[in-house]
């Protein structure tokens, strides 16, 4: 990214970690909705962690994997790193298991595993634009929260702050010191040993495990304890309609990825492989896009959402909207537009899959081609004096969506409605307030 003056709106502080805090803003000159990772203030005269924030971006900036989120390039607003990337539009795994304390589906879980490792494998290999040699990356900190699943099935490694690597215009010192999650750390990272891909493959077993069990397994930093707990979690694992056969499989794997000894683990190519290679022999189906479809676009739909000015991170992210208040950028392209012609369609209320893509896509959407659509009378003939009659259903499908964008215009209208002489509106209506109040508590 390489504009002097760059222009944002947040929209949403999407999440925060131990050293920057992710949010989503609408980038005003472009129309473009992108995600900014910004250091906290209480990492800003610390040197090294600046060092590793702009090393982040270099080095994501020139790996080109569908597996790993694409970075546009390092930003310095107001004399602070801000790394612009692309916004993915899902969840982290640690948000999607949260309510499945079963975890997900045996080959949701073998999947996801499958790409991660192909694409730690891509960043472990990857050449520099103009290199010779590969970076080397080890991302270090691999855990469900640093993993995304998009609505459409794409999964995305993420949040390599404190990976390591080797390449031109490195600034940070790499040392193994002991950072990432606990939970998820190999053995030999505590140790302080230098870092091998080996301990990204003894994450990813843990992830397995809990992916497929809904249960993380705690282990050991001692190899006699490590193991029994190992063989005491993969006896424990059991999953429906999995056979004996299918189960020894499975335990295999994941006691090979997170052996003890790191020399005994699989490579990231073998362990794609192996991976493959269960799938086949299983008759398990690499396809997420369809389970994402059906379970995680309503989740990352339906999540709790507060506004930027509300969040506790919020006076933190203040500096990112100044410019936006300075310079005037010609309006991008709106969304209102779309949204005015799908309203005209016969019956768009019938089936509100297409709907629901458009705004999750476009979360800086209005209520207004919404408002259009709405009666402001109380009786169902307030348009007897001109202009067609709208469905009752139409109008009970808005009054729905609008739950989601409670503006004063909004809960006026809602207020009118809900004296409305059709008690499905009234109903409707009464919801949208009900939820309104709800959330100003």
């Amino acid at each position: 990214m390489s504009r002097g003056m760059p222009a944002f709106k947040l929209l949403e502080i999407a999440a925060a970690g131990t050293f920057g805090t992710v949010c989503i803003v609408k980038d005003l000159d472009r129309g473009t909705l992108v995600a900014l990772k910004v250091l906290k203030d209480t990492h800003l005269n610390r040197p090294r962690v600046i060092a590793r924030t702009k090393d982040e971006a270099l080095m994501l900036s020139q790996i080109h994997h569908p597996g790993i989120v694409r970075v546009d390039g390092l930003l310095t607003i107001e004399g602070r790193p801000v790394i612009a990337m692309d916004w993915v539009r899902g969840l982290s795994l640690e948000a999607i298991l949260h309510p499945r304390k079963q975890g997900l589906p045996m080959p949701i879980g073998v999947e996801i595993v499958r790409q991660a490792a192909l694409a730690l494998g891509a960043a472990y290999h990857a050449v520099p634009l103009g290199g010779r040699a590969p970076m080397h990356i080890i991302h270090r900190d691999v855990k469900p929260s640093n993993m995304l699943l998009s609505v459409d099935g794409e999964l995305k490694v993420v949040d390599f702050g404190i990976a390591r690597g080797e390449f031109a215009g490195k600034e940070a010192k790499t040392l193994s010191m002991v950072l990432g999650a606990r939970g998820y750390l190999a053995p030999e990272r505590l140790d302080g040993y230098d870092d091998k891909p080996s301990c990204d493959i003894y994450s990813l077993g843990v992830v397995l495990h809990e992916l497929v069990t809904g249960r993380h397994a705690v282990l050991s930093v001692h190899r006699d304890y490590h193991n029994q707990a190992l063989q005491k979690h993969l006896a424990a694992v059991q999953i429906d309609g999995l056979g004996e056969p299918g189960h020894a499989l499975l335990r295999s794997l994941v006691a090979d990825m997170c052996c003890y000894e790191e020399e005994d683990r699989p490579d990231h190519e073998t362990l794609a492989r192996r991976l493959g290679e269960l799938q086949d022999q299983l008759g398990l189906s690499r396809d997420l896009s369809a389970w994402a479809t059906a379970e995680v676009f309503p989740q990352f739909r339906d999540r709790p959402r507060i506004r930027p000015i509300d969040h506790p991170s919020y006076p933190q992210l203040a500096f990112l909207e100044r410019q936006a208040r300075k310079v005037q950028f010609p309006a991008p392209p709106d969304v209102d537009q779309e949204l005015r012609l799908f309203l005209k369609q016969p019956g768009w209320w019938e089936d509100l899959h297409d709907l629901e893509i458009i705004l999750v896509k476009n979360p800086h959407w209005s209520e207004a081609p919404f408002l259009e659509r709405l009666p402001s009378g109380h009786r169902s003939w307030w348009r007897f004096w001109g202009g067609p009659e709208v469905d009752s259903n139409e109008i009970v499908a808005i009054l729905d969506v609008l739950r989601h964008r409670p503006s004063r215009d909004v809960l006026q209208r809602a207020e009118q409605l809900r004296r409305h002489s059709d008690d499905n509106i009234a109903l409707a209506a009464q919801r949208l307030l009900d939820r309104a109040h709800l959330a100003a508590r």
